[in-house]
């Protein structure tokens, strides 16, 4: 039996199964699968913990009565898919928010939810894959909600759980499901697995998936990701089974990042992915590179990813040649440096905003380059009308030294601001530096940008820096 058994309002299976593979891969026994009814009560008495992933679906009547239980053991963790999802009746356990899409709070709020599990459960997620598992759990938790059903079976089958439950009692209620005596009958969902291609399998008809080489090339895999919905899952799949070469290589980043229509799995992600690249195609190599970093257990060695990005990069994908790049970089040998410079450029003058900051600060720091601030501006004026944050942090920092270009404090604290709203961290924080001197209002400003730095805990470096700063000033933070 499972230690922790996830339950999910309906719509939600999906998530809760996307979570369950997490919570496995963390170490936990852990399992979505919905009960007949007449084994709810025992599901719930064998876990050690219930996690429910309350959205804005009306719960049916057997996750209420199972809920019900699961609170009057003190084994019940409420996790919202949107804010302030959790009925009221259930408030006295714990309740997270999951329904926040940015990373540093994503990652202090699921943190929380493995603190809580970790109380509840004989087994403790394991430190070392909680990189991984929190890309995974992104992925799969972080998806357009679905639509909201209007009345019918479902609202009935709450609204007739709650009078039981108010009227009946909810302690005899778990009295009846335990002795057999309260039935509820409900359908519930048990969707496929998804599963590797097969290479005979007949190719039922679809359209093409919609996704150019040029849009996918330069934009981030967790975006690319985040744009697969049912419909477009649907053509990946049907592609894939093809042999189709692109949509192996979009069925592999579906599986990585448990998008809408795909179990979250590295296996199955590695096969795909080993599938595109034996065909040589760009996204496959690329993505490879990506399931080695993002989920290491996954079966791609380090060698193998590394030869697939270096031959991405030879075909021109402009990520594989800025990640590429990034890598020779960090060599000591100038003609490493010199080929970094290179591909840097040729994604910078494909208007690509990462290629532009990198190319510039490679303008400004490599041995292999002129080491000239000045050559580097154009570079980052260019990346900075495209929101990229390092680069409005780096011209930032050089108006405010003076470095390059002639020192102006407003245009330097106008970029800080930009990254800032961003939530980068070192924009905020040299933000932060240039106004606790000022005026009232911008003292108050560095204030509250040193208390969110302060609370950042992925923010190892700068975090203790901004809480010192605070000190100071004479102000603290409260951190949830």
């Amino acid at each position: 039996m499972s230690e922790v058994w996830i339950a999910a309002t309906p719509g939600e299976e999906a998530r809760a199964r996307g979570l369950a593979d997490v919570l496995s891969a963390l170490g936990f026994k852990a399992d979505a699968a919905p009960p007949p009814e007449a084994e709810i009560a025992a599901k719930v008495e064998a876990a050690k913990c219930v996690v429910t992933l309350w959205s804005a679906e009306p719960a049916p009547a057997w996750l209420t009565a199972a809920v019900t239980m699961a609170l009057d053991r003190k084994k019940l963790v409420n996790a919202e898919l949107r804010k302030d999802a959790t009925p009221a009746l259930f408030h006295a356990a714990p309740r997270i928010d999951l329904a926040r899409g940015d990373r540093t709070i994503f990652k202090e709020r699921f943190g929380a939810l493995i603190v809580e599990l970790d109380k509840l459960s004989p087994t403790k997620a394991d430190p070392a894959a909680m990189p991984a598992a929190l890309a995974a759990a992104r992925g799969a938790l972080l998806r357009n909600a679905p639509e909201k059903r209007s009345g019918g079976l479902a609202t009935l089958g709450i609204a007739l759980a709650m009078l039981f439950i108010v009227g009946f009692g909810a302690g005899r209620l778990i009295t009846a499901f335990r002795n057999g005596d309260f039935e509820v009958v409900t359908a519930m969902a048990d969707a496929a697995p998804t599963s590797a291609p097969a290479p005979d399998a007949e190719a039922p008809a679809a359209q093409a998936p919609s996704f150019a080489a040029a849009t996918l090339q330069a934009e981030a895999w967790r975006d690319t990701a985040a744009r697969i919905d049912a419909e477009r899952a649907r053509e990946i799949k049907s592609g894939a089974e093809r042999g189709e070469p692109i949509s192996q290589a979009l069925a592999c980043l579906g599986h990585l990042a448990g998008a809408e229509g795909f179990l979250p799995s590295p296996t199955a992600a590695r096969a795909f992915c080993d599938a595109s690249a034996a065909q040589h195609q760009p996204a496959g190599l690329y993505y490879s590179w990506v399931l080695r970093r993002a989920a290491p257990h996954a079966g791609i060695s380090e060698a193998v990813a590394r030869e697939r990005l270096a031959e991405a990069s030879r075909l021109g994908w402009t990520n594989a040649q800025i990640d590429y790049a990034q890598m020779l970089a960090g060599s000591d040998a100038i003609e490493a440096q010199g080929e970094a410079g290179r591909l840097f450029l040729a994604a910078a003058e494909r208007g690509d905003a990462r290629g532009q900051f990198f190319y510039a600060r490679w303008l400004r720091d490599s041995p292999a380059g002129p080491r000239d601030p000045t050559a580097a501006l154009p570079f980052l004026e260019q990346a900075v009308t495209q929101g990229q944050t390092d680069a409005q942090h780096m011209l930032a920092t050089l108006y405010r030294d003076g470095v390059g270009v002639a020192r102006n404090e407003g245009r330097a604290k106008a970029l800080y601001e930009m990254a800032a709203r961003e939530q980068h961290a070192p924009s905020m924080f040299n933000l932060a530096d240039m106004l606790r001197g000022g005026s009232p209002e911008d003292r108050a400003r560095a204030i509250v940008l040193y208390q969110s730095l302060a609370c950042m805990r992925d923010e190892l470096r700068i975090q203790p820096l901004a809480v010192q700063r605070l000190r100071a000033l004479q102000a603290s933070a409260t951190c949830r």
